[in-house]
């Protein structure tokens, strides 16, 4: 018998390409030869020897199909199994939902009586809130329902809400008005369900039997303990939602704080956040399920959930026979007392509501949804009832469940997006995105500071030296706290403390006060306390008539022209959770200014004037629509000449003019002013004023006159460019908004 040497092993190696039938067959027909040459020579098709060898390719071919199919499914682009997909997904952060639901805007209205002595005006008191989860089911198809997502709301004051009589007295004057509200509803069923849970259990998972589950409303132990949803277990921060009627201290969507200020606008809802170990996730089954997840977290003996799970010790501690290794991982959630993924329910049942539907078919036409339940009781008190519903527009978005290229391409946007702030756009948008029953945002703009560098930031200084104009409110804090602050230091640090909380909750920008005036103070205390803001929100609102809110100089409690307290606490707090932890949040007002517009167009010869002039007043209306209008946008009158030659009938156009006072295009001594002005204005002192215009001059006067509530003064003839064809914007140092407020009045004009 032969012998093979280190040198007959070299003559083939073998070929780890080789993956399929035909190539492994020819590789083991190969190596045999290389190898047993003198052993075995028979390579006939019908040889036992083949048989053995063709075996063998046929093993290692289905091997290599497997182990590509495997690898192939590790790959989220690759991948084509439903439940490898999801489980890719949930990697990446994307939670597959098991359906689509519809979302509707359904209109309810309700007849609420007249104000005694004002049969004008609705009696907002004799109105009535109603709780959501009212179910509407459609009238085509009984089987898709509907679910009202918040609370019809007949307080909250609407604009047109003296416009339509809904009954009359034997006087033939109003006895009650038909008000409207529109609110959000998906389709779905609300269901619950309980398990009954013994002996704890480390990520205890429950499953709902039923399938496409849309959402979990609530999930409370035998015990009354809510469990809140979260993203994943190791958050333990979950949001709280406080509608007015359940807040303690609001008794109207327009009391902004605790003190019982009333807003013009209205917050219906209060945002806050909780530490709770009480939490668990939703996750979606292959067979379209949901099952609940919970936590590790496991009482000891003794203990209460108040006092966490575990007691803090130094892990650090050398153990005999252990080394001390600096380098070790450590638990990112050692410093929590609730040092746990969330607790574990045990010895309890858990009552779960969630909610059932949704898909396509859901997507009902408008008109279809206009039956009402026999019975909706009001959430707060109130004598009116929903008489009537409708959708006015179909629902749409009612999806079935999602197809595997829908799952991978969602995964790989969410990815992408990170969920988190870090560009001024992304706090826009975000911004902009946060849901209106926390309150009306109108205009978002961003800037960033340099950190560390404020004596040449524009921006600080600038807001210094308008805030400095606020320091008599403040200094009436200040004696409220019983403390001096003048060439020494605070006799009581944790007063002064305590008083910068307050104060920065009731009053804007106090922090650069406090700079501005008692420097010397802050700069031998503490500078660290008055922490400059990286990320400055300017921020308007909407009132009910869709006038602009907002106002910097708002420095007195009992103002109602400034974004209420609540708004700009929910907005802090909703940013809370997508900010880059190095970033502090400053919420401010930002400036509005009012104008008017002047026209004088000459019409073609057939034209009705009238006409003429009526389009053209609409075509300004249009053009300066509040919705078009941004913070530090200029305005084109170059492109509103160019509208208005488009109107039917205009041969051309003398002048426009865009001004808060007289047509300055038309001299005084011509005799052809067109009066009045725009509006009248009552300015406050010059102390109060801004520059405006970054000139280092007070261009910008407070208009004080409440009657018009008309914002800031602006020099729109300096402000006009050299061609007259641009009005620029105030500087960026006082981000502003032109607003034509009141174009009914403020747009006068002649057609010749």
């Amino acid at each position: 018998m032969p012998t093979y040497g280190k040198e007959n092993f070299k003559e083939s190696n073998v070929n780890y390409l080789n993956k399929d039938f035909t190539a492994l067959k020819q590789s083991l027909m190969n190596y045999a030869k290389s190898y047993f040459p003198d052993t075995y020579r028979d390579f006939n098709e019908t040889s036992p020897g083949m048989m053995l060898l063709e075996m063998n390719a046929y093993v290692g071919d289905v091997l290599s199909f497997y182990i590509d199919q495997q690898y192939r499914e590790m790959l989220l682009p690759l991948a084509e199994e439903r439940r490898n997909i999801i489980t890719m997904a949930k990697m990446f952060g994307y939670k597959v939902k098991p359906i689509v639901p519809a979302y509707v805007d359904l209109t309810f209205t309700s007849n609420v009586s007249v104000l005694s002595g004002n049969v004008s005006k609705v009696d907002y008191n004799n109105a009535s809130v109603f709780d959501p989860g009212i179910s509407i089911v459609s009238s085509t198809n009984s089987n898709t329902t509907f679910v009202t997502l918040e609370p019809i709301d007949f307080k909250i004051e609407q604009d047109d809400d003296n416009n339509t009589i809904g009954t009359t007295a034997d006087t033939g004057l109003a006895s009650t008005f038909t008000l409207s509200r529109t609110v959000k509803a998906v389709s779905a069923t609300e269901k619950t369900i309980t398990f009954q849970v013994g002996v704890p259990e480390k990520f205890k998972t429950l499953t709902i039997p039923d399938k496409n589950v849309v959402d979990i409303i609530s999930c409370v132990d035998s015990n009354n303990n809510n469990w809140y949803e979260v993203d994943f277990l190791a958050q333990d921060k979950v949001p709280i939602q406080t509608h007015y009627t359940d807040d303690i201290n609001r008794d109207s969507a327009y009391v902004d704080n605790q003190d019982g200020l009333l807003s013009s606008t209205a917050v219906p809802y209060s945002l806050t956040y909780a530490i709770t170990p009480k939490r668990f996730t939703r996750e979606t089954n292959q067979d379209n399920t949901t099952s609940l997840v919970f936590g590790n977290g496991v009482l000891k003996d003794g203990q209460v959930v108040d006092e966490g799970f575990i007691d803090l010790e130094q892990v650090g501690i050398i153990i005999p026979g252990q080394t001390n290794d600096l380098n070790q991982a450590i638990d990112p959630l050692l410093g929590n007392e609730y040092s746990t993924l969330g607790e574990t329910p045990n010895n309890t049942t858990l009552t779960i509501t969630y909610r059932v539907g949704g898909g396509i078919n859901s997507n009902v036409s408008a008109g279809d949804l206009t039956t009402l339940p026999t019975t909706i009781t009001p959430a707060a008190d109130g004598g009116s009832v929903i008489t009537t519903v409708t959708n006015n527009i179909a629902a749409r978005g009612g999806k079935d469940e999602e197809d595997t290229i829908e799952i991978k391409e969602k995964a790989k946007a969410f990815f992408s997006t990170q969920n988190r702030c870090v560009t001024k756009e992304d706090y826009e948008a975000r911004v902009l995105n946060i849901p209106a029953k926390f309150g009306n945002i109108a205009k978002v703009y961003v800037t960033r500071n340099v950190e560390g560098d404020t004596s040449s930031n524009e921006e600080f200084q600038q807001s210094l030296q308008t805030l400095n104009n606020s320091i008599s409110s403040f200094g009436t804090l200040i004696n409220s706290f019983q403390f001096q602050m003048g060439d020494g230091l605070p006799s009581d640090e944790e007063k002064l403390e305590a008083a910068i909380s307050f104060a920065t909750n009731h009053f804007p920008n106090i922090q650069n006060i406090i700079l501005n005036n008692y420097s010397s103070v802050v700069s031998d205390y503490n500078p660290t306390i008055f922490h400059l803001s990286a990320i400055n929100i300017y921020a308007l609102g909407y009132n009910n008539s869709k006038h602009l809110v907002g106002n910097p100089h708002s420095v007195s409690l009992e103002t109602t022209d400034n974004l209420p307290v609540t708004l700009t606490a929910n907005i802090k707090n909703y940013l809370e959770n997508f900010k880059i932890m190095t970033d502090t949040i400053t919420i401010n007002d930002g400036y509005i200014v009012n104008f008017g517009v002047f026209f004088d167009i000459i019409a073609e010869k057939y034209a009705n004037k009238q006409q003429v002039k009526l389009d053209c007043i609409q075509r300004i209306k249009d053009y300066f629509r509040i919705e078009k209008m941004q913070f530090n946008q200029p305005i084109y009158k170059s492109q509103l000449e160019f509208e208005l030659m488009g109107v039917e009938g205009v041969r051309s156009i003398g002048h426009i003019t865009i001004t808060q006072d007289n047509d300055y295009f038309i001299p005084n001594n011509a005799g052809e002013n067109i009066v009045p002005p725009t509006y009248s204005y009552l300015f406050s002192a010059e102390g109060d004023g801004v520059d405006l215009d970054g000139e280092n001059g007070i261009d910008g006067g407070f208009i004080t006159n409440d009657t018009t509530n008309y914002n800031f003064k602006y020099d729109f003839k300096t402000a006009l460019s050299d061609d007259g064809t641009i009005i620029v914007p105030p500087n960026t140092s006082t981000p502003t908004v032109f607003e034509l407020k009141n174009p009914n009045q403020n747009i006068q004009g002649r057609v010749r």
